[in-house]
């Protein structure tokens, strides 16, 4: 299925890079979409299944692959487009995506050899189906906090390089190159939050969300106020931004569906979570455009502000609810 997904991803880039008709343009970006929403789910299945203790420390470490892939982006496309324009973007990562697939193909297994058996005798029978997940009061908390969350991450990740082009007269090479911090924060907080998520054994662990998207609000809060009087103070609270808001990111998206193995599935919780999220990326992509037309980039601040906030209260909610029922 990933190899399908990731196929079917480098043809759509490609097509992408040639096209100038605007309704086609949407088509293939929509298919791209689709190819690439075959990934998630199935390779946190298959991390649960190598995998089956310290998820939190495996899945920080894993859940930060796509933050690795947003810092070399970033910096080398910037420079890609800088000197040959948009189209070259479309391109070049195609031909390393298919090399990749080869590799993935030849080189990656469900699960060890020998599990099979084991996982048919030790394993429940697992209720499959969006009804039960949607029943469940945990993962709709969890799902509708991840999609305010996304309202934060897709603005950022979309409207960082814009917001250091225009407060800072960056250039567009040095704009991909300083939003590369984003991600970098994003690995640290990633790899942090897994690690403590697993040897905070007293606090559960939407608790230590809560406490790291409290974080992430104050960041925020901070970046709105002062990042504006120098590029060095932007860059470092882009940084902490990054950090606040990538921990809970991934332990919701990657955590939490490994420990709802044995309920729903792994691969069943995972797409919930990630596709429910990706409403809020519909919503913030044009939304923040017309926010920064309208009230510039301190409105923006704002709406990622208010979002943090109430994506602290919803997962401040399940925290209380999970500590009296922890022993």
């Amino acid at each position: 299925m990933i190899v399908l997904g990731l196929v079917l991803s480098a043809f759509m880039n490609i097509l992408f890079g040639y096209i100038d008709i605007p309704v086609l343009m949407v088509v293939i970006w929509g298919i791209n979409g689709y190819a690439q929403s075959t990934g998630w789910p199935s390779v946190v299945k298959i991390i649960s299944n190598w995998f089956r203790s310290s998820i939190g420390t495996i899945g920080g470490m894993f859940g930060s692959c796509f933050l690795v892939g947003n810092m070399i982006a970033w910096p080398a496309l910037a420079y890609v487009m800088a000197k040959y324009g948009w189209r070259a973007a479309f391109l070049a990562p195609p031909l390393l995506l298919v090399l990749v697939t080869i590799l993935f193909y030849l080189g990656v297994s469900d699960r060890p050899k020998g599990v099979e058996q084991i996982c048919e005798i030790h394993v429940p029978r697992v209720k499959f189906g969006f009804r039960e997940i949607l029943l469940s009061t945990e993962l709709v908390t969890i799902a509708s906090a991840y999609t305010l969350l996304q309202l934060v991450r897709s603005g950022f990740t979309l409207w960082a390089p814009s917001f250091l082009l225009e407060t800072y007269n960056l250039s567009l090479d040095l704009a991909g190159y300083a939003a590369a911090i984003i991600p970098l924060g994003g690995i640290v907080g990633s790899m942090v939050s897994g690690w403590l998520s697993d040897r905070t054994k007293r606090f559960p662990r939407p608790f230590i969300m809560f406490l790291l998207i409290l974080s992430l609000s104050l960041s925020l809060l901070t970046f709105h106020s002062i990042a504006s009087h120098s590029l060095q103070l932007g860059v470092i609270l882009l940084f902490l931004v990054g950090l606040t808001l990538y921990g809970p990111h991934v332990l919701m998206a990657t955590v939490i569906p490994m420990e709802h193995e044995r309920n729903h599935g792994v691969a069943g919780v995972a797409g919930f979570i990630d596709g429910i999220g990706y409403i809020g990326s519909t919503i913030a992509d044009p939304f923040i455009g017309w926010i920064v037309d309208v009230q510039g980039w301190s409105g923006a601040a704002t709406f990622w502000f208010i979002s943090s906030l109430a994506a602290a209260f919803l997962m401040g909610m399940l925290s209380f609810r999970k500590l009296n029922q922890h022993p």
